[in-house]
């Protein structure tokens, strides 16, 4: 067994060294810092996303999801992303104001689970919807931890602390954390409403975005915990984490070409359960949580199968789908914060070609817009928004298709979005925060 996945390693390092010989590099990082500093189109773009959601948030935290009226009041997962946002462009305070929003309206309530969506009545929090997503839950505590890790001691964490740390038992206690001996216990947390792209509906899974956000809490609250002198809470967690890596490693690993990549879900099915072998968005989780429960190989062999069998062009533009179906059907659409989890992957692997064919994306599928959208699709020639389509399709038949979009200014894409731009710009020495565009 050891020599089997020894073997597998090898190869797979071995695929990866000719895919990049054969790769030829165009543009290096100062082209790549010439094109963030001159491209005008890119430039009022990422400056009018980037100012809208720093001016759309309220002076009490209350974070609107929405401009367009298409999501009623004020997403946590949002919020955990924002927070990771506001670190990079070093406004921590506006981080703390709209993680405590969310946090007092909980209070208020009585939640001790995160809820889907916060509203607002009457100037306080009140809760729009309490149904319980295990990411988001996890996406605001993250947001938490690395805002307490990033500015150093605060009477905020000192006030929160008490209450997070709940937070994050409750997030994985067995309610939902199923690890044990029994078959219906994969060592890894369920999400029993994983709000999808994938046929436009909530799923029942041990989806990777949840293990990912969820391991990636563990990881900054350890340090926490420690910080506080709490030794048995972090002896805790550590444990924790350890069983989850164990659970990511034995249920969404999977071998595609004969390398390890992630699988997207893991579907409980009253015994062992079944691994989903469709691919998307949700396989790029691990790098908008920045944690792996598994080696980093992984997430590269992933990256580049889908690259090799699903990356996409038309009319010169490179996009990947945002969801591919197991028998290798995929849709017409990119979704807003793949394409961003995509560009942080190209950027942190020094891929300054793929970089810069992902920037030219997202210029060409929010053509006409002045803030970033939600997702977009090509359309024209029959096919419209979330056709399933196979690769003959896009060579055949879409080359005339324009790209559409929908909800400019939605909260959460545009979180993701700005995140990887500002991530990439203190790459090449600009500043994470844009100008105001003129």
């Amino acid at each position: 067994m050891k020599l089997n996945i020894l073997l597998s390693l090898v190869l797979s390092v071995f695929c990866q060294f000719l895919v990049a010989g054969n790769q030829k590099q165009t543009i290096g990082k100062e082209q790549l810092r010439q094109i963030l500093e001159t491209d005008v189109e890119l430039n009022r773009l990422y400056s009018n996303t980037y100012h809208k959601l720093l001016s759309r948030m309220e002076d009490d935290g209350y974070l609107p999801e929405s401009l367009t009226g298409a999501y009623k009041g004020m997403y946590p997962r949002t919020v955990g992303a924002y927070t990771l946002l506001m670190i990079e462009t070093g406004h921590y305070r506006e981080a703390e104001l709209t993680l405590n929003y969310v946090f007092d309206a909980m209070a208020a309530h009585d939640e001790i689970f995160v809820p889907h969506v916060v509203g607002k009545e009457e100037g306080r929090g009140t809760i729009i919807d309490d149904q319980y997503q295990s990411d988001a839950h996890a996406h605001m505590i993250l947001g938490w931890a690395r805002l307490a890790l990033a500015r150093g001691d605060s009477q905020f964490e000192k006030d929160t602390w008490p209450y997070v740390k709940k937070l994050m038992n409750r997030l994985c206690d067995r309610t939902l954390f199923l690890y044990g001996g029994w078959s219906i216990e994969p060592g890894l947390v369920r999400a029993v409403t994983f709000e999808h792209s994938r046929d436009g509906r909530m799923w029942d899974a041990f989806d990777l975005l949840t293990q990912s956000f969820v391991g990636a809490a563990l990881t900054e609250m350890i340090k926490i915990a420690d910080k506080h002198g709490d030794s048995r809470q972090s002896s805790v967690w550590r444990e924790k984490e350890k069983i989850l890596s164990e659970g990511i490693n034995k249920h969404l690993v999977v071998e595609r070409d004969g390398m390890p990549t992630y699988a997207e879900m893991f579907i409980p099915n009253g015994d062992g359960g079944n691994p989903y072998m469709g691919m998307g968005w949700v396989c790029f989780s691990p790098i908008a949580a920045g944690w792996e429960g598994v080696g980093h190989q992984v997430m590269k062999n992933t990256m580049a199968y889908m690259e090799n069998h699903y990356l996409q062009a038309t009319g010169g533009i490179k996009w990947m789908p945002t969801d591919i179906y197991p028998d290798g059907v995929f849709v017409n659409e990119v979704i807003g914060k793949g394409i961003g989890w995509e560009l942080d992957f190209a950027r942190a692997e020094a891929n300054y070609e793929r970089v810069n064919e992902i920037l030219q994306l997202i210029k060409a599928s929010n053509v006409g817009k002045f803030i970033y959208m939600e997702f977009a699709w090509l359309e024209g020639n029959g096919f419209t928004r979330n056709s399933k389509i196979r690769k003959t399709d896009v060579d055949n038949a879409m080359n005339n298709s324009q790209w559409v979009s929908r909800d400019a200014g939605n909260g959460e894409q545009n979180t993701w979005f700005c995140w990887a731009m500002a991530r990439l710009r203190k790459s090449v020495g600009l500043p994470a925060e844009p100008a105001v565009h003129g």
